[in-house]
């Protein structure tokens, strides 16, 4: 056979190619790594927390919503649309602690005083108490809250109402009003401090209701005149002429 007639055969070899998926293991291994250590350091994050602040998270991502009063969808109230109020009274499941509520609501209340009244934060006292947080506002010489003898505000009475309604009506809570006088007798007859007191208190009542308090919040106005001195050594000092707030728990 001639040389130019032979079969010219070719040998075929077939090439294994090595690893299937190539190099996307490895990009999920990344992600499962990365998606642990997360998981890790969340687990460590709230293994930090305290018993209330864990109470807190949890009831937040329990009644987180969109929406906000009946669309809620059995949220506990707490909402990012403007006017939805955070529920921290301890029988509805939101901070179940009396006492961790008042102490939140006074530190809240401190710092917001400290923020928008730092010129008048010596005429504001604010005490957690068993029975609530107690917010006195007093006067003292030269720097009155109510008109001499009367019953209306001030400006910068007008202006701390303000500051404190304004962190009051974010939470589910109770007020009551409480209007004080020193012991000088009222030049009058038929009114006297406990009608001054008692009008004191029903100003700023509504002076709270305008700057955005539920007025059913609102639960009781009271009148104790002369008989509840902050000194009671010296009855007739400025200090003693003061409303006070009584915030409870509903």
């Amino acid at each position: 056979m001639k040389e130019e007639e032979r079969p010219i055969i070719k040998k075929v070899v077939k090439k294994h190619h090595e690893g299937h998926h190539g190099g996307a293991w490895k990009v999920a291994y990344a992600d499962f790594v990365t998606a642990m250590m997360a998981l890790f350091l969340v687990l460590w994050l709230v293994a930090m927390l305290s018993i209330e602040a864990r109470k807190g998270v949890a009831e937040y991502f329990r009644s987180y919503t969109i929406f906000k009063g009946e669309e809620a969808g059995g949220g506990k109230g707490i909402s990012i649309m403007k006017g939805g109020p955070i529920k921290l009274s301890p029988e509805e499941g939101g901070i179940r602690s009396r006492g961790a509520l008042y102490e939140k609501l006074t530190e809240e209340l401190s710092k917001a005083v400290e923020i928008g009244l730092s010129d008048l934060k010596d005429q504001i006292i604010i005490v957690k108490t068993p029975e609530g947080v107690r917010v006195e506002v007093v006067e003292k010489s030269g720097s009155p809250i109510f008109e001499l003898g009367k019953s209306e505000l001030l400006p910068r009475g007008k202006r701390v109402f303000h500051v404190l309604a304004s962190k009051l009506s974010e939470v589910d809570v109770k007020i009551v009003i409480e209007g004080h006088t020193d012991s000088h007798p009222y030049p009058g007859v038929d009114y006297t401090n406990w009608e001054l007191a008692a009008d004191r208190a029903n100003a700023v009542r509504r002076e709270l209701i305008r700057d955005g308090i539920d007025p059913e919040s609102i639960v009781e106005v009271r009148s104790f005149a002369d008989r509840k001195p902050i000194k009671p050594d010296d009855p007739y000092d400025p200090i003693n002429r003061r409303v006070s707030l009584l915030i409870r728990a509903k």
